[in-house]
């Protein structure tokens, strides 16, 4: 594995084959590495960056305090044949940097995190700037950030294709995230509730999905502020449990096909996002 570090020497990124990008902030686990994995075997070469992004944390989230690993991750990177690590400094790296608006950022995590999506796509967009990949890979726990990452391609006509990995879950049903460092292995179990609760919903879901009509989205509204009820009870500060469009973000209406179920809540001092992808035929 090469480890670049400054922005000129990417220029010898041996282009003999197609190049993906898997921009994480580093504290790697499986959920990365499976985008790894994923792109090694759509035989692409691999270019990780690693980069702690200010832009994207609000004045009162966990800049200082996130989890930082990076002999750990270096580790893990060799470990599974990674092409090139980019480790940017943030004085080079924000040098002529073009502060952008992010697409749907003021839908679900972008209500009470104003900026977090606009720092998200401002980087991006300067990674794809520099290093010029033909794809770039996102998992699908961060939902809405491949959305706006997929839409930002869309609206700035960027030849980069953006490439979509499944959630990794813990045995027990919790995404993997940085911030589940943040909790004891008992706190983890409790907080895998939140993927409990999202199955339930997809299974009511399923089942009322015959009924149609403004019946069938009562129910399922129903459903959500029961087990955000529930969860409220049981220690977790719930910001959103919504069921919505999976393109748009807005809430869904009896014709949508394409159907996500959203979650973020704080649990322990610890925000946890989650979600579910259906796809369903609707009459």
């Amino acid at each position: 594995m090469e480890i670049i570090k400054k922005i000129g020497d990417l220029n010898n990124v041996k282009r003999s084959k197609p190049l993906a990008l898997i921009p994480t902030m580093g504290n790697l686990h499986q959920g990365h590495l499976s985008l790894l994995k994923k792109a090694k075997t759509l035989n692409l070469a691999t270019l990780v960056t690693i980069f702690v992004n200010p832009l994207q944390f609000g004045p009162k989230e966990d800049l200082e305090t996130y989890p930082r690993s990076l002999d750990q991750d270096m580790e893990k990177l060799i470990e599974e044949d990674c092409d090139y690590l980019f480790l940017p400094k943030k004085k080079e790296l924000f040098e002529g940097i073009k502060y952008l608006k992010a697409p749907l950022s003021d839908q679900l995590c972008g209500q009470n995190r104003p900026g977090h999506f606009d720092g998200v796509v401002t980087i991006v967009h300067r990674f794809l700037e520099l290093i010029k990949p033909e794809f770039c890979l996102f998992g699908q726990k961060d939902f809405q950030q491949q959305l706006v990452i997929k839409n930002h391609l869309e609206n700035e006509n960027l030849p980069t294709k953006l490439i979509l990995g499944p959630t990794v879950r813990d045995k027990n049903g919790l995404a993997l995230s940085s911030r589940n460092n943040y909790l004891t292995n008992k706190e983890q179990e409790e907080a895998a509730q939140i993927f409990k609760c999202l199955k339930i919903i997809s299974e009511t879901i399923a089942i009322n999905k015959s009924n149609g009509g403004e019946d069938f989205l009562i129910k399922n509204l129903d459903a959500c502020k029961k087990l955000k009820n529930q969860l409220q009870k049981k220690g977790f500060d719930v910001d959103y449990l919504e069921i919505v469009n999976a393109n748009t973000l807005k809430k869904i209406t009896v014709s949508d096909s394409e159907i996500l179920i959203a979650i973020a809540a704080n649990f322990k001092g610890v925000r946890l996002i989650d979600n579910i992808y259906l796809e369903l035929p609707f009459s």
